[in-house]
């Protein structure tokens, strides 16, 4: 266990800054790093605030695929949502709601993660629901759907493991003054 010592801040002070952030879509860069001291042998080490927010991000999804693993009671699905379709992904994620509910499907919970690459529409999400399981293993036609006249397009997930690693392997990315890099649903509890 470490004790807190101090902070180093490499960015303007001000939030209210908008110049700060460069660039949206490329690596995040360091803003700050803690400084902490480990108490049993004084030995002092440092956290940068992106290694702090990828450790949060990696905790979530592995609480959500530990959860959610059980292929008998969940059924797992997986969504590339880019991010021209919409810029926030709370729509979305409340109109898959509203589909899973007046069709009958019981949403257990979700995540997504904000991620950039050359072989996914540049800027695009990653939406993995967890659903009840379906008798016949036919893509159910609720979560068949369109957002501001653009198909999303969505798939079983085969190999949670797989899709757990890759989510986790992800660089942290840059997308804008006070956004979010990852979120879950309010019914995924830890």
């Amino acid at each position: 266990m470490g004790k807190f010592i101090f902070k180093k801040r490499f960015k303007k002070r001000s939030k209210k800054d908008l110049n700060t952030i460069k660039r949206v879509g490329c690596l995040k860069e360091v803003s700050s790093i803690s400084v902490f001291q480990n108490e049993s042998n004084g030995v002092f080490y440092e956290i940068s605030d992106v290694q702090k927010q990828r450790f949060k991000r990696n905790k979530l999804i592995s609480h959500f695929f530990e959860k959610f693993s059980d292929k008998n009671k969940f059924q797992l699905f997986e969504f590339g949502l880019p991010y021209d379709i919409s810029q926030s992904i709370s729509p979305i994620t409340q109109k898959l709601k509203r589909r899973c509910e007046t069709n009958g499907i019981q949403l257990h919970g979700y995540i997504w993660v904000y991620d950039v690459g050359e072989e996914n529409f540049g800027q695009h999400y990653h939406l993995v629901l967890a659903t009840s399981p379906f008798i016949d293993k036919k893509y159910p036609d609720a979560l068949k759907m369109s957002f501001k006249k653009k198909n999303i397009h969505g798939a079983f997930v085969r190999n949670a493991k797989h899709l757990e690693r890759y989510l986790k392997g992800k660089q942290i990315f840059e997308r804008g003054y006070r956004k979010r890099l990852f979120g879950k649903s309010n019914s995924l509890k830890f």
